[in-house]
């Protein structure tokens, strides 16, 4: 029993009564009082269990989501937008770490010293391009637009997590991708669930699916820094 994380424990308890909430009685009320919790829980166990010097971009992960996670609960259209924005962020910083990780690119060649600073650019690019179009020109991307963009972020990010498991066959690249197919089973179930085939049980393997993600992506963290150490 010593072993166990007080902050986890939270993290778990909080999270269910967040998805038995919101998922499965759709009580939107609630989930006011856990949502914040889960996130902020999980970043005291990765400050907690971290022994090493931690990537300060993985704070910065942790930070985007907790602002993106608390932005879907204003319920409203643009807010749902933004968040989604945030998430796209969050996707190319893991793409910045997976392609990093994974040496896909020439150490020392140029693009491998600018890899970063592309990123950053193509990220304000996007943030540029959705401030514009919204308070500018005064029109809005299509939500279905939108989304889109996320969703082919997302599967490019999760193909070339494989690669990098695949490749380098770490502790860390295990965890990752866990986490994004557990994120990506979560949303599957939940769309088919919705737009397809509505199936109550759906929606119970859509929260077990998704219950696990952060977990598996400190983990993911936890591991990164120690390799880091180690390299």
């Amino acid at each position: 029993m010593k072993n166990i994380s007080p902050s986890l424990v939270l993290h778990f308890i909080s999270y269910i009564l967040y998805l038995f909430f919101f998922r499965i009685i759709e009580d939107k009320e609630s989930i006011i009082i856990f949502k914040p919790i889960i996130l902020a829980s999980i970043a005291f166990y990765y400050v907690n269990q971290s022994y090493v010097k931690k990537n300060i971009l993985h704070f910065v992960i942790i930070g985007l989501l907790f602002i993106s996670d608390n932005m879907n609960l204003f319920g409203e259209v643009k807010f749902h937008e933004i968040s989604i924005g945030v998430y796209l962020i969050v996707l190319f910083t893991l793409l910045f770490l997976i392609v990093k990780d994974s040496k896909l690119l020439t150490k020392g060649s140029s693009f491998d010293k600018y890899f970063g600073i592309i990123i950053s650019i193509l990220v304000l690019l996007f943030v540029l391009a959705k401030l514009t179009s919204t308070f500018i020109l005064k029109t809005k991307i299509h939500h279905y637009y939108f989304i889109l963009n996320y969703i082919v972020v997302f599967l490019s990010v999760l193909i070339l997590s494989f690669y990098n498991f695949f490749k380098r066959k770490t502790l860390s690249s295990k965890f990752l991708v866990a986490t994004l197919m557990c994120l990506f089973l979560s949303d599957l179930f939940s769309v088919i669930n919705s737009y397809y085939f509505p199936f109550r049980p759906l929606v119970y393997i859509s929260c077990l699916s998704e219950l696990p993600v952060y977990y598996f992506l400190i983990k993911y963290f936890i591991n990164r820094d120690l390799e880091k150490i180690k390299s």
